[in-house]
């Protein structure tokens, strides 16, 4: 897979700066909004419209954008929110010749949307399919709010939302982010799931996989361990399925208290079990600081070992179970 220019990669960030108001020092307001207006005019008027904006936008040669095949033609609704089937027909489709390294590229991701688009893979009302809200494609109030919404979805906004963004916004990036981890979960996991059972796991929630993956990825690395990683989407699974869902905020708690038990713990030097074990105590006491309920004795240990760096109410919880 050719690897894009550093000027086509310049000329991309380029373009979404050029089309948010993040840098008032550089571009007025009344420039974006002229720009946004022309975005949304081109997108409204269909397919073709919108392929030949952007491809001149951005000047790619049609012939040179490389997209695999999509396995059918996708409705507004199913692209804002890919049902899990389809997004297992995507990755099984595309595993083969898309890699990590690639698909962590919202160029990429942009590109290939361009060439599904002048195909006509997303029918005729792209307004309704990257314009509009996530819920039910209505129109957004600005042009602001749509035009951020468009480039999420086009393969993510990454000068504004990091990193993170071509997992958690681009609707088929994410698809395929989602088969790839759950394949490197069932890797790892000695025989307690397969790769199927962790996809529908992290496509049950977008809490879920913004809290499994997307915290890891975007600010504590240190729990980005495939093995780790694992051990807490079978945990997670455990717990919904004996209860409800486990709140999204109790996850984010539980990815932070091993975040900063990580470095003395080296979880790649963990066995299976031991991950287990980590991944259990840290959601038992996620959930014993959202309801106030006295925790284990094993979550002392997890709740002492976490640095006093930590948000306000896991510092009550350290200094009420460590003196």
């Amino acid at each position: 897979m050719a690897q894009p220019t550093p000027e086509l990669e310049q000329r991309f960030s380029d373009w979404q700066r050029g089309l948010t108001l993040t840098d008032k020092k550089s571009q007025s307001a009344a420039e974006v909004a002229a720009r946004q207006a022309d975005l949304i005019d081109a997108v409204k008027a269909g397919s073709a419209s919108f392929a030949g904006y952007l491809g001149e936008a951005l000047e790619l040669d049609p012939g040179s954008l490389g997209a695999p095949p999509l396995p059918r033609k996708i409705d507004p609704s199913e692209f804002r929110d890919p049902p899990l089937q389809l997004e297992s027909d995507l990755f099984d489709m595309w595993s083969s010749e898309l890699h990590a390294r690639a698909a962590a590229q919202p160029l990429l991701w942009t590109r290939w949307h361009l060439q599904w688009i002048r195909e006509g893979q997303f029918g005729e009302r792209l307004d309704e399919a990257f314009l509009g809200t996530l819920a039910n494609g209505s129109e957004e109030k600005t042009t602001e709010a749509a035009t951020r919404n468009l480039l999420r979805r086009l393969g993510g906004l990454p000068h504004v939302r990091g990193k993170v963004s071509v997992l958690n916004d681009c609707p088929l990036s994410r698809a395929w982010w989602r088969g790839r981890v759950a394949l490197d979960a069932a890797t790892q996991c000695e025989g307690a799931f397969d790769a199927p059972t962790a996809h529908r796991v992290l496509h049950s929630s977008n809490d879920a996989w913004a809290r499994l993956v997307g915290d890891s990825v975007r600010r504590i690395t240190v729990v980005n361990h495939s093995g780790l990683r694992a051990a807490l989407i079978h945990q997670y699974r455990t717990a919904s399925r004996d209860s409800a869902p486990v709140p999204a905020q109790e996850l984010q708690t539980a990815v932070r208290l091993l975040a900063r038990n990580g470095p003395a713990l080296v979880f790649g030097a963990l066995s299976w079990e031991e991950l287990l074990d980590q991944a259990a105590t840290a959601l038992a006491l996620a959930r014993d600081m959202s309801n106030g309920t006295p925790p284990e004795a094993e979550e002392v240990a997890v709740a002492a070992a976490a640095e006093p760096s930590a948000d306000p109410a896991l510092k009550r919880w350290i200094r009420r179970l460590t003196t």
